[in-house]
C-alpha cells in the first residue's frame, strides 16, 4: 500500500514537473506574444495616415504582448516602442484619413466554383469545414507548381506591382486597400487586388489601372487550354469587377502556360465571352445564398464528386449515405 501511495505521489508530481516545465517553455516562447500581424496592419495604417486603424491594431497587439511573463527583454521592447508611436498619435488620431475598412463576405470565387460543381460542397464548405479531407501531397505539389508559374509571369512580364495580401496582411482589409491604390494618380499594377461586391469577394491575379483611368485584368493558370472549368471560373470575377468598375473595365484575359516552354504564355482575351455569363452568375449567387441560409442540402453521391475537381468532402458523404 505505502509502495503504491509512493508511485501515485511520484507519478502525480512527474506530471506537475512536466506541466510547469512545458508552460515555462511556452512563457518563454514570445513569439506567440507578439501579434505580428496586427503590428503590421497597423504600421500600413499610420502609414497611410489612418490612425485611428493604426490604434486599433496597435491596442490589440500591445493587449496580447501584455500577456507575456517570461524572461526575454524582446516583448517588452516591442512593447514600448507601440505605446510610444500610440502617445504620438494621440495627438492627431482623430484628424487622420478614413482609409481602411474591416468587410465582410458571404461568397468567393473558390465557394462559388464549388457551388458549381455541386450545391453540397459548396454547403459544407461553408458549414462543416471540419470534414474536410486535407489535400494531397500530389494536389499541394500542383498549388506550389501554379504559384511559382504565377510568380515569374509576375515577376518578369508585369514587374514593379503592389501585392495587396502582402502589404494588408488581413483579408478583411483588402478590399478597402484595393481601392486606396486605385485611387491613385496615374497608372497601377496590382497583385491580387481584391473586390468585393453583392456580399461576394473575389481576387484578381494581375489587376492594371492604366493612365486613362481603363482597367485590365489578367487571371493566371497552369493549363494549356481554356476548359468550361476556367471559363465558370473566370464568370465570377468578370461579374464583380464589371459591378465595381462598370465602362472602366477594359478588357479581361486569361493567362495560359506554353505547352513547348513551362516559363512561356499565351493570353487570351476572355471580355465576350464572359460577358455573356453575367446574367447566369446573378442567378447563381442568388441561389447560392439561398443554399448557405437553408439545412444541408441531400444530394446523392455521383461523378461530380471528382469532376471538374476532387472534392474535399467525399469521406464525409460517404459515411453520411451508409
Amino acid at each position: 500500500m505505502r509502495r503504491f501511495i509512493k508511485k501515485t505521489y511520484l507519478t502525480a508530481s512527474t506530471k506537475l514537473l512536466t506541466v510547469h516545465i512545458n508552460l515555462k517553455i511556452y512563457m518563454n516562447n514570445y513569439i506567440y506574444y507578439i501579434d505580428s500581424a496586427a503590428i503590421k496592419l497597423g504600421n500600413l495604417a499610420h502609414e497611410l495616415g489612418d490612425f485611428k486603424i493604426a490604434a486599433e491594431q496597435y491596442h490589440k497587439a500591445l493587449s496580447r504582448l501584455r500577456a507575456y511573463k517570461g524572461d526575454s527583454m524582446t516583448p517588452a521592447s516591442v512593447a514600448a516602442s507601440l505605446s510610444e508611436k500610440l502617445q504620438q498619435m494621440s495627438r492627431y488620431q482623430h484628424a487622420g484619413n478614413r482609409i481602411l475598412e474591416l468587410e465582410t463576405w458571404r461568397l468567393t470565387k473558390s465557394s462559388f466554383v464549388k457551388g458549381h460543381q455541386c450545391l453540397k460542397y459548396l454547403y459544407l464548405d461553408k458549414h462543416q469545414k471540419k470534414e474536410k479531407t486535407p489535400p494531397s501531397v500530389e494536389t499541394r505539389a500542383l498549388f506550389e507548381q501554379g504559384h511559382s508559374f504565377e510568380t515569374t509571369i509576375r515577376r518578369k512580364h508585369f514587374p514593379g506591382g503592389i501585392d495587396v495580401k502582402e502589404t494588408a496582411g488581413n483579408f478583411g482589409y483588402f478590399n478597402s486597400l484595393t481601392k486606396h491604390l486605385l485611387r491613385r494618380e496615374g497608372r497601377s499594377v496590382l497583385y491580387e487586388a481584391t473586390l468585393i461586391e453583392d456580399d461576394v469577394l473575389v481576387m484578381c491575379d494581375i489587376l492594371i489601372k492604366n493612365e486613362d483611368g481603363r482597367i485590365d485584368i489578367y487571371e493566371i493558370k497552369l493549363n494549356h487550354e481554356v476548359n468550361e472549368a476556367i471559363t465558370a471560373d473566370l464568370a465570377i470575377q468578370y461579374t464583380i469587377a464589371q459591378k465595381r468598375f462598370a465602362d472602366r473595365l477594359h478588357s479581361f484575359n486569361l493567362i495560359l502556360r506554353d505547352p513547348n516552354s513551362p516559363d512561356e504564355f499565351k493570353i487570351v482575351d476572355m471580355t465576350e465571352s464572359l460577358r455573356n455569363r453575367v446574367d447566369d452568375v446573378n442567378k447563381k449567387i442568388k441561389q447560392f445564398n439561398e443554399i448557405l441560409s437553408a439545412p444541408e442540402p441531400h444530394i446523392p453521391m455521383g461523378p461530380h464528386c471528382t469532376k471538374p475537381y476532387p472534392c474535399e468532402f467525399m469521406a464525409y458523404c460517404n459515411r453520411c449515405n451508409v
